[in-house]
């Protein structure tokens, strides 16, 4: 065998890359301090924190989220989680927030793509772990810069909210498909699924609507499977003849899930029907019609447009050939017959996440938002790709599928064969890698925020972030001090690229400056002029 990459080493320089890129993430945000609502928000549970203890914030975050429900909101399960902020137990557990949403986000992709790879579609572990790797840089450190990584990782209202949520969607979707995928389950995983799932309706609208169209994706997958397996046989050869029936069957095994999913679109219901919905439609930007057309149109601009930075397309580069490999492998069991109906799915599951907010605000501008679109909306995409490469390889050499005595029979040097990219691909890994570790040395030295990680390294060699925190715990020396009713405190000297969101202002009625003094028990609060 001609020398080439070993998957099982490709797998581990990858996970050291992300190890080294993070930690620079997870350093800063040690500098990282409340604001905007993670005061207004938070106000009762740290009320209840101070008078009865951890046990009595976490009555009241609940009690809060069915509040929100009632009166603004229907995320009854993000508003909870909101409230619930680590600094109501002491600011300086407030970069908590960065380390529970990275490792949910982390965990949840992770979880995710090893059911889907490796356990569904059986593609070598360590080859799972390669791709999972790329795409966890493309999605972190790739995400667009300013305040997508400000609210989707640092501020944590914003956080917890969405990027946490994704992260937790993701989880919820690889134990269903670990649950469809198995032989056996114990029944108390449905039904801690199907608790998971009620909550995830009540999560940020985007996650939730995409996870109840998934979730009735499965509904119709188990009635037509359930219809077509109870046909006589002469009735079941006709129905083979249809698109959706074959689909159905092929995906069979999800009618066992069926319960976390109806959970899950009774939860959405309930948050959609909200009585703080209809308080706050009235101020809906546009019809729903003009909404959708609205997501389409910035999908198209988004994922053949503007996500595709140069990095993001060497990266992709980088993650084809294991895409292609992959797929190798998976057109044994699956065939890529329809790639455009995949690719639709995909593109337009991606339009429906964001119609929400256009359709609520008119605008998807805010940070989080911005970060949740490229999130699920690059991991269609890449998912497309695969899916792209696995259909050229079925067409150009059709395989048939392998059965599991086919599978047993499988000669030594097939599993070795495994174990390797291949010459070829190993060529355009190492080029493409190390072309794109050149371009990144030169581009990082006029840009030094082109990765998350490296604009974190900017803002602690800077000290920005050193002296954000320090101005702040001078802030606290007044807002705590409980002789002073007027506070007047001095504006931030340094604004931290990934950690400043926002501020209060000079006027003492601005709606931040009452969250600020609400929270710390004073008549007013201020910044010197």
């Amino acid at each position: 065998m001609k020398k080439n990459i070993k998957v099982k080493s490709l797998r581990i320089i990858l996970f050291l890359i992300n190890v080294i890129a993070v930690l620079p993430i997870l350093f800063v945000s040690l500098y990282n301090v409340p604001s905007a609502d993670d005061f207004s928000m938070a106000y009762e549970v740290h009320e209840a924190f101070v008078s009865g203890g951890i046990f009595a914030a976490v009555f009241e975050a609940v009690y809060m989220g069915v509040w929100y429900y009632l009166n603004w909101t229907g995320v009854y399960f993000s508003d909870a989680l909101t409230a619930l902020a680590p600094h109501v137990f002491g600011e300086k557990l407030y970069f908590l927030g960065t380390w529970i949403v990275l490792l949910m986000f982390t965990v949840g992709l992770c979880y995710f793509l090893r059911q889907l790879l490796h356990n569904v579609l059986r593609v070598e572990k360590h080859l799972t772990g390669c791709i999972t790797g790329v795409i966890y840089f493309i999605l972190i450190q790739c995400m667009p810069a300013g305040m997508s990584r400000v609210e989707s990782l640092f501020w944590y209202s914003g956080a917890i909210n969405y990027l946490f949520m994704f992260g937790l969607g993701l989880l919820w979707l690889g134990f269903l498909m670990k649950i469809a995928n198995a032989e056996y389950y114990k029944s108390y995983k449905i039904v801690l699924l199907s608790i998971l799932g009620f909550l995830l309706g009540g999560a940020n609208y985007m996650t939730s609507l995409s996870l109840g169209i998934i979730s009735v994706c499965i509904l119709i997958i188990s009635v037509v499977s359930m219809c077509s397996g109870k046909a006589s046989l002469e009735k079941q050869i006709e129905y083979r003849k249809k698109l959706v029936v074959r689909i159905a069957e092929r995906f069979s095994g999800f009618r066992r899930v069926v319960s976390p999913a109806i959970c899950m679109l009774i939860g959405l219901i309930l948050a959609m029907i909200a009585p703080g919905n209809a308080k706050r439609s009235s101020a809906a930007a546009y019809n729903p019609i003009k909404a959708i057309l609205m997501a389409i149109y910035y999908t198209f601009d988004a994922m053949l447009g503007k996500w595709l930075t140069w990095p993001v397309i060497v990266l992709l580069a980088l993650l084809i050939p294991l895409l292609w490999k992959a797929t190798g492998r998976i057109k044994r069991f699956y065939g890529f017959d329809h790639p455009v109906l995949f690719a639709a799915f995909c593109f337009l599951l991606t339009a429906a996440e964001i119609t929400p907010p256009i359709y609520a605000t008119g605008s998807i501008e805010a940070g989080r938002i911005q970060a949740l679109f490229y999130m699920q909306g690059m991991l269609l995409l890449i998912l497309i790709i695969g899916y792209i490469c696995g259909w050229i390889r079925y067409v150009i050499k059709p395989a048939k599928l392998l059965d599991d005595d086919a599978l047993s029979k499988r000669k030594p040097g097939d599993l070795l064969q495994d174990a390797f990219l291949g010459e070829h691909a190993s060529k355009v890994i190492v080029f493409v890698g190390a072309g794109f570790i050149a371009a990144s040395a030169i581009a990082l030295k006029p840009e030094i925020n082109l990765y998350t990680g490296t604009a974190a390294v900017r803002d602690i060699a800077s000290h920005d972030a050193a002296t954000y925190k320090a101005e702040f715990n001078d802030r606290l020396t007044v807002l705590k001090d409980g002789k002073i009713k007027d506070a007047e405190i001095s504006p931030y000297s340094v604004h931290p690229t990934l950690l400043f969101f926002s501020d209060i202002t000079e006027d003492e009625k601005d709606w931040l400056n009452k969250a600020v003094a609400e929270y710390y028990h004073k008549n007013k609060v201020t910044l010197k002029q």
